[in-house]
């Protein structure tokens, strides 16, 4: 008997040092060799395949499968032996009590994931899932028909301990990738401001160009009259005050040319009836003037700040000039202008020839109203298609303290 017991114990002291080498070969795997690949960016497909192997050979299961969730759905990523990809959907509330759930069994699985269960035998098998902080990021399971009764007390432990360790690479994983997008994203807005802004200073100088040669060629020429026939008018005043008198009603109309051709120039800087009356009255205006019926929606807006005003103004400037030029004679529009939130928007919608988004590459105008929205922290979105119309969309930022009261 005392043999029998001595047998007893080393043949149990064997096999509780066998099941901690298992457990810690498992675990091992993915404490040393996934960590390290993970860090190198090998790929996430060939690291899962590498920790159900570890699995297999760990515990001598039937088989070994990792699923990973996204989106409401369940995938069968990785599994020894190989099976075909699956798909589970659940449900945000499956979800929810699949993240927070211990390692479990066939009872749990027919109640919660009953669909894993289709086409499988009654094999022993244990489920642990794959969370962090409360949220799925995926499950565990393995089967095994050879001492099945013992595979809970066998793997329970090493498969809570592996599902920590997997839940913390696949979130690493996925914090780096989504740190990528946002870094990439942050870089193309950076080029695309830098764009912007050298866009703008190239605008600016060739705007003050034009000012400078309208002045010259125009007001100025009545200035440069003015002055001589102010001359002319002093020199006659001795010698011909009728004629002088004569000169001074070209002189009355030199002026009031000279007065005209500034209030031309000014509008073309900053429309007077943005500035005095606001969008609302400017943009009826603009309408009116458009050669194409346009439908004015803007009893809602109030005032803002003038920057952000005139970049609203241009932009629906430019887009109804671009719906009478291309649109199509018989075509109408559109116009509405609304708060919504914290954001002012506006949508010039026509029912004209439209045109092909992928096909067409972005004119000036519509360059040109990127960047003013842009300026002002905005955004554009441009929607057409082949005789489907084109609807110009356009969001800006009124934040509360932009808004004004103008007397």
């Amino acid at each position: 008997m005392a043999v029998i017991t001595v047998a007893m114990g080393l043949i149990s002291g064997e096999r509780r040092r066998r099941k901690a080498a298992a457990s810690l070969s498992a675990i091992d795997f993915v404490r040393s060799s996934f960590a390290s690949r993970l860090a190198r960016g090998d790929p996430m497909d060939e690291l899962l395949i590498g920790v159900v192997e570890a699995l297999d050979n760990a515990f001598k299961l039937d088989a070994a499968e990792l699923w990973l969730h996204e989106g409401g759905e369940l995938r069968r990523t990785a599994s020894n032996p190989r099976r075909d990809d699956a798909v589970l959907n659940v449900t945000p509330a499956e979800e929810s009590i699949i993240a927070n759930a211990g390692v479990s069994g066939l009872a749990w699985a027919k109640v919660w994931v009953p669909a894993l269960l289709e086409g499988r035998a009654e094999t022993p098998l244990r489920i642990a899932p794959v969370s962090v902080s409360g949220r799925l990021l995926g499950m565990i399971v393995i089967e095994r028909s050879w001492r099945g009764d013992a595979l809970a007390a066998d793997a329970d432990a090493t498969l809570q301990e592996l599902a920590r360790e997997v839940a913390a690479g696949l979130n690493k994983q996925r914090l780096y990738a989504a740190l990528h997008i946002s870094l990439e994203q942050l870089r193309r807005q950076a080029e695309e401001l830098q764009a912007s802004r050298a866009r703008i200073v190239v605008a600016a100088d060739a705007e003050r160009r034009r000012i400078e040669r309208d002045l010259h060629d125009g007001a100025q020429q009545y200035l440069v009259a003015i002055a001589v026939k102010a001359r002319l008018i002093q020199q006659l005043a001795r010698t011909d005050p009728a004629g002088g008198l004569a000169l001074t009603q070209d002189l009355v109309r030199d002026v009031e040319s000279a007065l005209d051709e500034l209030r031309t120039l000014a509008q073309g800087i900053y429309p007077p009836l943005l500035s005095s009356a606001g969008l609302a009255e400017a943009l009826a205006a603009a309408c009116r003037r458009t050669p194409i019926h346009v439908r004015l929606e803007a009893d809602s807006v109030g005032r803002y700040q003038p920057e952000l005003e005139a970049a609203v103004y241009y932009s629906c400037l430019e887009a109804l000039q671009n719906a009478s030029k291309h649109a199509g004679e018989r075509a109408s529009a559109t116009l509405r202008l609304w708060e919504e939130g914290s954001f002012l928007l506006f949508e010039v919608d026509d029912n004209g020839a439209g045109f092909d988004l992928d096909g067409t590459a972005p004119g000036a105008g519509l360059t040109n109203m990127r960047d003013r929205l842009g300026a002002v922290g905005g955004t554009l979105r441009i929607e057409s298609g082949p005789d489907a119309g084109t609807n110009v969309h356009g969001a800006v930022p009124t934040r509360a303290s932009t808004q004004q009261e103008h007397m």
